[in-house]
Formats: C-alpha cells, sequence, structure tokens
C-alpha cells in the first residue's frame, strides 16, 4: 500500500507541475480559475496521501513497539536482588499496574487490586504521594523514525542502568517513566516544528544556564618578519542565559471508571495528553516569544528583510532567491525553511525561469520536502503572508537552543472531584528557548512588504 501511495503521490505532483510549466510557456502572470481550482485540487490529495503515509508509518511504529514489549513481557523476570534492582528489573505490567494503582489512590472510596499495590512494591512507587515525579530523558528525542526512535531509547536504557541508586528516587522515578514519558517526549517533537530542528539541552536543576558567545570573524592574522614578536589580539566573548519558565497542562480529569478499565493503557494516554498540553504554549513562545516573560522567539530573535512593495500576500522566486542567499554559506548548509501551510501553498505555485517547481515534494515517506535542496518544516505558529508580516524564515535552525529541565511533576489531586468519582491530575515542565548567535546571523527571514 505504502509503495502505490508514494506513486500516486509521484504522478500527482507531476500532473501540478504541467499546470505550471504550461503557464510558463505562454508567459502568462498567472493561472486561469480553471487551473487554480485543478491545482489546488491536486495539492489537497498530494496532502490527504502525504497525511495517509504519515499515519502507516505511525501505525508500523505503534506495531512495533507492541511487539518489542510483548516479546519482554514473555520473558521470565529474575528474582530481584535488592530494591534497586527490582526496579531495574520489574517487567513492563510492573510500571503499568503501579502507576494506575497510583491514579485510583486518588479516589479514596475505591480499594486498591491487590496486584497494583505489589507492583508499587516491585518499582519503588508510594501510592499515598500526591506527586508523581517523571524525569525527562538526558537526551532528547530528535525524531520520530523507526532508527530515531531505537537510538534515543538505547540511550535512555543505557544511562539507566548505569546511574545506579541514584537514578530512583521514593516515588518511582527512572522505573515508572517509560511507557508516558517516552508518550511526553513524542507528543513535544510532533507538536509545532520547533524541537525538530532546535538543539535541545537538558539539565537537573533549574537555574540560570549560561552559554559562551564568541565572534572573531573579524580578526585577521598578520604576516611577520623573522625574530618579530606576535600582537595579541583578544577574542570578544559574550554569553546567551537561558532561564527555566514554568508551563503547566492545566487540569486533567479522569474518571475511577477509566482508571480501572484494563485495557486502557493510562501512562500512555496521560502522557500523550499532558506532552501536547505544555507544547502547545511553549512551542508558540519558542517561535514568536518576545524574551520577555517569555522565550525569544525565533522570529524576534531572526533578522529580517523586508520584501519591495507589492509583495504584502505573496513571495517571488527572487524573493526566495535572496533570502536563501543573505545566510552565511557556513550556515547555508545545514539550512531549514521554516513557514507555515498556508505560505507553503504558495510557494508550490512558483517555478524558474526553466518551468521547474521550486517545492519539491519527497518521494520518499521519511524525507523532508525541499526548496533549493533545503529542508522545509511546517510551524503553524508562524504567521501567514499579509501585510509586514514575517512568514519565512531559513538558516541553521539548530542554532536555536531550548533548555528543558528534567524534572516533569505530576500532581495528583485527590479531593477536588471526588464527588464526580473523579480525580484531577496537574502536569509542570520548565524550558526556555533562545537563537545562540554571536553576531553572524546564522537565521535570516522574510518579511513581507507594506
Amino acid at each position: 500500500m505504502k509503495q502505490d501511495l508514494l506513486l500516486k503521490k509521484g504522478q500527482l505532483v507531476n500532473e501540478a507541475n504541467e499546470i505550471l510549466a504550461k503557464v510558463h510557456a505562454e508567459k502568462r502572470e498567472g493561472l486561469t480559475p480553471e487551473e487554480e481550482r485543478k491545482f489546488n485540487a491536486i495539492h489537497t490529495d498530494v496532502e490527504k496521501i502525504s497525511s495517509h503515509l504519515s499515519l502507516i508509518q505511525k501505525q508500523e511504529d505503534a506495531e512495533r513497539g507492541v511487539n518489542e514489549v510483548s516479546a519482554r513481557i514473555t520473558q521470565p523476570n529474575p528474582t530481584p536482588s535488592g530494591p534497586i534492582e527490582s526496579r531495574l528489573m520489574a517487567g513492563a505490567w510492573d510500571y503499568q499496574d503501579a502507576v494506575r494503582g497510583w491514579f485510583i489512590s486518588g479516589a479514596k472510596s475505591q480499594a486498591i487490586p491487590t496486584h497494583m499495590q505489589m507492583a508499587a512494591k516491585r518499582v519503588g512507587l508510594d501510592l499515598q504521594s500526591s506527586q508523581l515525579p517523571y524525569k525527562l530523558a538526558v537526551r532528547a528525542l530528535t525524531g520520530l523514525t523507526p532508527d530515531a526512535m531505537k537510538i534515543w531509547q538505547q540511550y535512555h536504557d543505557e544511562y539507566r542502568s548505569m546511574a545506579g541508586p541514584q537514578a530512583s528516587t521514593s516515588a518511582g522515578g527512572y522505573a515508572i517513566q517509560d511507557a508516558a514519558m517516552r508518550e511526553v517526549e513524542i507528543a513535544l517533537l510532533e507538536y509545532g516544528g520547533m524541537r525538530q530542528v532546535a538543539t535541545i539541552l537538558r539539565t537537573d536543576t533549574g537555574g540560570p544556564l549560561p552559554i559562551p558567545t564568541v565572534n572573531d570573524t573579524t580578526q585577521v592574522g598578520t604576516l611577520i618578519g623573522e625574530n618579530t614578536t606576535a600582537t595579541k589580539q583578544d577574542a570578544a566573548f559574550s554569553q546567551l542565559v537561558l532561564d527555566a519558565y514554568k508551563y503547566t497542562s492545566k487540569e486533567v480529569v479522569v474518571s475511577v471508571e477509566l482508571m480501572q478499565d484494563s485495557a486502557v493503557n493510562l501512562p500512555q494516554m496521560l502522557g500523550r495528553l499532558l506532552g501536547e498540553r505544555v507544547a502547545r504554549p511553549s512551542h508558540t513562545h519558542f517561535t514568536t516569544g518576545t524574551g520577555t516573560g517569555t522565550p525569544n522567539g525565533i522570529v524576534n530573535a531572526a533578522t529580517f528583510t523586508q520584501a519591495t512593495t507589492g509583495n504584502t500576500t505573496g513571495i517571488t522566486y527572487a524573493n526566495l532567491l535572496a533570502l536563501y542567499h543573505a545566510v552565511d554559506p557556513s550556515y547555508r548548509r545545514p539550512g531549514t525553511f521554516m513557514m507555515n501551510d498556508n505560505s507553503l501553498l504558495k510557494i508550490k505555485q512558483i517555478v524558474d525561469s526553466s518551468s521547474r517547481p521550486l517545492w519539491l515534494p519527497n518521494l520518499v515517506s521519511a524525507s523532508p520536502d525541499t526548496i533549493f535542496g533545503a529542508p522545509i518544516v511546517i510551524n503553524q505558529d508562524m504567521a501567514s503572508m499579509t501585510i509586514s508580516a514575517k512568514s519565512i524564515i531559513f538558516g541553521d535552525l539548530s542554532k536555536y537552543i531550548i533548555r528543558d529541565v528534567r524534572d516533569f511533576t505530576l500532581i495528583r489531586m485527590d479531593e477536588r472531584y471526588a464527588e464526580f468519582l473523579s480525580v484531577a491530575f496537574l502536569a509542570f515542565i520548565r524550558t526556555d528557548g533562545d537563537l545562540l548567535n554571536a553576531g553572524t546571523n546564522p537565521v535570516k527571514g522574510y518579511q513581507n512588504s507594506t
């Protein structure tokens, strides 16, 4: 099925290219209403196929994960030799049952099943504690491909096993994070686009994090004669300081009936929900934040060039080419375009002097679309093309640094919704972001005209 979809996607793209080539050959300035209708319909079908391919990939990843967990569960659990060993060696079902027991503990009228109590003892989880401290992984998830997921999980497992006793806490620590925090990591990465391109730093504490910067590009060495003393030229150092702004998921209310349903993977479900809730506001600030009371967004930190009059709601081939070459070649090679989906739709209609579209779709599901060979990342928090809008950025987006404090605290509020036989949960994450720019402007942008 996947190959058939990829083939159909390629055929549709060729049909769209033929429409643009015809317009260019006839030296017309734009598409006729019928051509534009057909062109947009083709790209609607292309987007549907892309979405279908994404769902197929997600299903394949999910099935792979289920098979891996099932394989582990069917293996006999060795007898633990001590409390720490028991946390590291407990089966996957122990994690899920222990966390479900912690959920149900909030409903005082409900008895906690014996198997959940025993699972909680094995993983070291205090069912009566109102807080469940998770830990984000030391290394952030960098992609959703099977290879990226495997590397991330392997690194996480190795770190956990090497960390020993200090990696666990009285409330469970690493022992219970696998299912829930894997979903938090996926949700953080999937939402928006900033975490897909930025550099993620994880710290154990939330104090100010200084990152040194230096711009030595204006300093040039000199030719000296024999037995001549070299002069000194100090480099001018500066620093970027990242803070830790606190974001909350707001209250998530879960019924006791849902928590008791053994068919529901609560750690996974709640992890995804909480991850999406904290990802939304933080991603907006990573994109357009002012740096005052919020992270400094990449749009606010980038250097923009405004288009000439007449480009209030669009962009030309020359504009895109100028933006591409405005970035220094050292930042251009790893460069990435970022824009919202409406802006990409307008770029899809642009062709060069040889009737070749600037936008090239991926015909391999794991590869991104490109412009001038540079990948495109969709970020819906970027402005749409309108008067004076800062609508497109390009450059080495890995120079944007996101700092996460690894503590991800989940609070259980037992009494708030007790009369509804429900329990409320509340999560907090601390994070910040800013562009690492030593004066060399690694990211530049296109601003629509007035």
